[in-house]
């Protein structure tokens, strides 16, 4: 199976800050994609105005692959908590990919499911909607964690540790 990672956000825009791990959300998976091998990562073109456009320019790159996965965290209040992996809800592969990541997250981690840990997203106004839509191959927007909550981050451990999360979920979805 051939699995295309796409970093969220951008180098000039890198997403929520946590104070935890005391680094942005672009900063953080950076991390973790470099221990990753096998798997091509992707990033969003900083140079290109507007998110759909990005989207839409990344999404044209990834015909070929199997799965595609975008990575990100939550940031909300202190208190916010949880795994959340979000999926076009037409996409049955996509349902099921981000049922299982959300059940490796949780049982890995302890890091307790929000919603189940699927969210189906349904129009261009959910939040991260391009995302899973532009992209030809099942897309999952992964959220394992919240940045913005001391214990999440604590449960997540570092990037090594998301890292090994990575390949459970990708050695779950070879068998």
């Amino acid at each position: 199976m051939k699995i295309a990672i796409v970093i969220g956000h951008t180098e000039r825009a890198k997403g929520a800050y946590s104070p935890h791990l005391k680094m942005s959300e672009w900063d953080f998976w950076n991390k973790v994609v470099d221990g990753l091998h096998n798997v091509k990562v992707f990033r969003h073109n900083p140079k290109l105005s507007g998110y759909t456009n990005r989207i839409k320019q990344t999404a044209a790159k990834l015909k070929s692959y199997d799965l595609v996965i975008e990575t990100h965290f939550n940031a909300a209040s202190p208190e916010a908590n949880g795994c959340e992996t979000l999926y076009y809800f037409k996409s049955l592969k996509g349902r099921k990919y981000a049922s299982l990541f959300s059940e490796i997250v949780s049982a890995s981690t302890g890091i307790k499911l929000r919603n189940r840990g699927l969210k189906a997203l349904v129009n261009e106004n959910d939040r991260g909607f391009a995302a899973v839509y532009y992209p030809a191959p099942p897309t999952i927007l992964i959220e394992p964690f919240f940045g913005s909550n001391a214990r999440d981050c604590q449960k997540i451990g570092d990037a090594c540790n998301m890292q090994n999360i990575i390949l459970s979920f990708m050695a779950a979805i070879q068998k």
